[in-house]
């Protein structure tokens, strides 16, 4: 798990030296991982992004032999004003207006019954 942290903590810091973000909560990346590296990240489930500190984190399944694979950009999404994660529906539980920068997900934490996380 270490070893797949620093490799995505590498890439954020390589997209981060050219400017394409300034935080790793800016960045989305897509993981490739080899079948046996896949199945310790697919556990985590959602919580994954989590580990990683991003916005949002892909999972794909390499082939038996494949080399781990990082991909990073910069999210495309808005910045929740609460949780500072990158997400598309930022505003969108908007109500009476009263939610307007906030992510469904701070919306639910603190008004509704809260997320459920299992790992991280």
């Amino acid at each position: 798990m270490r070893s797949v942290r620093e490799a995505v903590n590498k890439a954020i810091e390589d997209l981060r030296s050219t400017g394409g973000v300034g935080a790793s909560l800016q960045a989305e990346v897509v993981v490739t991982a080899p079948p046996e590296t896949h199945a310790l990240l697919a556990s985590l489930g959602d919580d994954l992004k989590f580990v990683f500190i991003t916005s949002a984190a892909t999972l794909v399944a390499g082939a038996d032999g494949s080399a781990l694979a990082v991909d990073v950009r910069a999210s495309s999404a808005t910045k929740c004003e609460r949780c500072w994660h990158y997400r598309a529906d930022v505003g969108q539980d908007s109500g009476d207006g009263a939610y307007l920068g906030l992510c469904g997900r701070c919306v639910q934490n603190l008004h509704g019954t809260g997320e459920r996380r299992s790992i991280a």
